[in-house]
């Protein structure tokens, strides 16, 4: 398959790599079609990822097996935030601008633009949901504060209010904070950074208090001793720490903040191209290697049952009421 990749998929190719996907002929026509190119030769497909801080990870995962599902290439572009966001609901509505976007990001896009997050009146339609993502709750090895219970005596009744690094507004790290606040009525100061490197950094510098991160980029410091955990966000403990505690466990009671990552497409996508795409999408989460790869890395993949839509506008609404509080706006 990797030759036929580089070499380029004319649409005979193209159709047999989605039949024996289990998809009709009728139902593949539409994608087949605007999958060529020039010289007959198959166009990727642009997964553009709005969050880099744990999003990163999820569409490496599923653009090579997504990409083998539908027998073209599938080509990751990171662009962080509203921008990303906003430049694939722009795109052409033909199967091959694609988004990876957690509920926050589009949460914060739709509120800007005083429309609602998913696919009735908004700006896409979901393809379908792949994981949610748990974070770790960190601090220096120096810190003080050694549990979730030293931070919250720190937050309460320290001489300066706590600062704590993010990957940018409406970050999933941004989100856990703001929930932080809310959830123990307590104050921190966000310091958001333009990438998860810039932000650990500053944690491990100490110029910073505290982070939320996804757990695979923090691992090798946590391991190595360099950052503390005190928690994870999530309403489970992660499987690859299992003896650090969740918030809700700590005494931050209700907490869960794990953020549905979704793949979308443009409002406008046909529904006999958008059908495919979902059924080549369903059978990758489906399988388990990706599964276990995503656990791997601390996500939990997206229950199979259930409508997305549904889904996305029960979490679009709850964290664009957390960032409407907290007067968060677009960067």
């Amino acid at each position: 398959m990797q030759r036929g990749l580089d070499m380029g998929l004319g649409i005979q190719p193209i159709r047999r790599r989605l039949l024996l996907a289990g998809l009709t002929a009728a139902a593949l026509a539409p994608v087949a079609a605007r999958a060529q190119g020039n010289g007959g030769t198959a166009r990727p497909i642009r997964l553009v990822v709005s969050a880099t801080s744990g999003g990163d990870v999820l569409a490496r995962q599923l653009a090579v097996q997504l990409g083998q599902q539908l027998g073209m290439p599938v080509v990751v572009e990171p662009r962080a935030g509203v921008v990303g966001t906003e430049s694939v609901a722009r795109a052409a509505p033909d199967g091959h601008t694609l988004l990876l976007a957690h509920t926050g990001t589009l949460a914060l896009q739709a509120a800007a633009a005083g429309r609602p997050a998913t696919a009735k009146g908004g700006d896409f339609v979901a393809l379908g949901a792949v994981a949610s993502l748990p974070l770790v709750l960190l601090v220096p090895a120096a810190s003080p504060m050694h549990s979730v219970a030293d931070l919250l005596l720190h937050a309460r009744f320290g001489s300066q209010r706590l600062a704590y690094a993010s990957t940018g507004t409406a970050s999933v790290g941004h989100l856990a904070g703001e929930l932080l606040q809310e959830s123990a009525g307590m104050k921190l100061q966000h310091v958001p950074y333009k990438g998860q490197a810039q932000a650990l950094t500053e944690l491990l510098s100490a110029q910073v208090d505290l982070m939320f991160s996804p757990l695979p980029a923090a691992l090798p410091q946590i391991e190595g001793g360099k950052l503390r955990a005190l928690a994870v966000t999530g309403a489970r403990r992660s499987a690859v720490l299992s003896s650090v505690p969740t918030l809700a466990e700590a005494g931050v009671k209700g907490y869960d903040c794990a953020p549905m990552f979704s793949v979308l497409a443009p409002r406008a996508t046909p529904a006999d191209v958008a059908a495919p795409l979902s059924a080549a999408l369903a059978k990758v989460m489906d399988s388990a290697p990706l599964r276990d790869a995503l656990r791997q890395e601390g996500a939990e993949a997206a229950p199979a049952s259930g409508d997305v839509n549904v889904q996305l506008q029960a979490e679009s609404e709850k964290w664009g009421k957390l960032l409407a509080k907290a007067g968060v706006r677009p960067e």
